[in-house]
């Protein structure tokens, strides 16, 4: 574990970091040096009291620091509570849906006054303002992750020490970012294996700057490099299991989630965080079951509900199409079996580091099987009942709420399994074992269900 941290400390001291403060000087918000910048060799870059320019970005980059680079800036605005609390009321215009939350919980209130009370270290408000300025998605997601998690926090009854780890854990947990290549980093095209590493290693980076500012508690740096971990297992940078991960480390797994899950897949439809709940339905135990139940209170103590189609929409063609949906998840499920077969078997073949590796994809898959088994879509009975339907000439609103929950958990199990895939072509394309037909035999399933679900389109 250590080993892999340390690979990662020049990276954290500056690695793109200059980049995007020359940028944000270049946006009117001028970033200086406060003191001397030396390389490893004790050789001056830069002397205090100069602009970061492209000039200066292009010195700083080419070297090693002797020190992180964010401990001779200064910027000429930098963020602070009331600006925090003022992006966070935006995000509550932005999403009507959070502030009726908000509002059922009588949070609001609560968590403004978590931001009062916790005084962010001035390089921490550095990040965030950069993070602001150059990642304006991630800065909001960590606004909506600081938010959501101190709510799930009060929820589960944690003191309020481990809400205030859980806060600013969320607020800065994706702040390694920052010092990664934004061409990779911002890029929507599909990313190499060597790039998906780079991007994931965003969590060893936040970990590393985390715990150079003076006084952290030690559970907010924990937080920030296991928010990406699951219970199963699966996760990274370390593959860890339920019970070597902490409490905050969870709920922001969960936060990131449920805000991918509102802010992009929801992004095209009139759906809300009222829809949520099939999502979380099939996957109780992924962040452990006290911080599902949790969640799950929130969204019914909300009041919000599901966003359903009109009877007039056409529900026979709804219920075919959700119908001719099953039947290709059908088809995927196959290929995963396939695929699970071979994972396990080809764990047992290759060393302890890539089985590990090859385990977790294992579990994935495993989890996703039962997963399908368990919803009962793929169930004879559901397929009679969607073909009664669609054959009948008027449908009532409850059953338009049962094909809205049915469409959620197909594009839920739609999303996991493609995530397995890019997992796999991850693995894969690493080239970590030598087992050439085993791994063509998995890519040969693989290849089967992207075809599959190019039909869902």
């Amino acid at each position: 574990m250590e080993e892999l941290i340390q690979q990662y400390v020049d990276h954290a001291k500056n690695g793109f970091y200059s980049v995007h403060l020359s940028e944000i000087s270049s946006k009117g918000n001028q970033a200086f040096t406060t003191s001397d910048i030396h390389n490893d060799k004790g050789v001056l870059l830069a002397p205090k009291g100069v602009n970061i320019d492209q000039g200066v970005r292009q010195q700083l980059i080419k070297h090693k620091l002797l020190k992180p680079l964010d401990n001779h800036i200064g910027l000429e605005h930098q963020a602070d509570t009331q600006s925090l609390i003022s992006e966070y009321r935006l995000l509550l215009d932005k999403y009507p849906d959070l502030r009726r939350m908000n509002e059922a919980l009588n949070y609001g209130p609560e968590f403004e006054k978590l931001l009062q009370l916790e005084r962010l270290h001035p390089l921490l408000t550095q990040k965030l303002t950069v993070l602001e300025a150059q990642m304006h998605t991630e800065f909001e997601k960590s606004i909506f992750a600081a938010w959501l998690s101190t709510m799930i926090a009060r929820e589960m009854g944690l003191s309020m020490d481990q809400r205030r780890d859980t806060l600013v854990a969320a607020l800065i947990h994706d702040i390694g970012l920052l010092h990664l290549d934004p061409e990779i980093v911002c890029s929507n095209r599909k990313l190499s294996a060597e790039e998906w590493r780079s991007v994931r290693a965003h969590v060893i980076i936040g970990k590393i700057i985390a715990d150079s500012v003076p006084c952290i508690y030690p559970e907010v740096s924990r937080a920030v490099i296991e928010h990406h971990e699951d219970c199963f297992g699966a996760g990274y940078p370390f593959a860890l299991n339920e019970e070597q991960l902490g409490i905050p480390g969870k709920i922001l797994n969960m936060t990131d989630s449920i805000h991918s899950i509102r802010v992009k897949s929801f992004r095209n439809s009139q759906r809300t965080l009222g829809d949520i709940k099939p999502y979380l339905q099939l996957n109780p135990t992924t962040n452990g079951y006290e911080v599902y139940r949790a969640t799950m209170s929130i969204i019914k103590k909300s009041g919000l509900q599901p966003v359903r189609l009109k009877a007039e929409d056409c529900p026979q063609d709804y219920a075919k199409n959700l119908g001719k949906q099953i039947d290709i998840l059908g088809e995927a499920k196959q290929a995963l079996d396939d695929i699970h077969e071979n994972l396990l078997e080809l764990s047992d073949r290759i060393d302890q580091h890539d089985a590990k590796q090859l385990s977790a994809l294992a579990a994935v898959t495993h989890r996703i099987r039962s997963t399908l088994h368990e919803s009962g879509l793929l169930s004879n009975e559901i397929a009679a009942w969607l073909h009664k339907e669609s054959e009948l000439s008027g449908v009532d609103q409850q059953i338009m709420g049962e094909f809205n929950e049915i469409e959620l958990l197909i594009k839920e199990l739609t999303w996991q399994i493609r995530n397995t895939v890019r997992m796999f072509h991850s693995y894969s394309d690493s080239k970590a074992t030598r087992d050439t037909m085993m791994l063509e035999h998995i890519e040969t399933s693989i290849q089967s269900i992207q075809e599959i679900f190019d039909r869902l389109s």
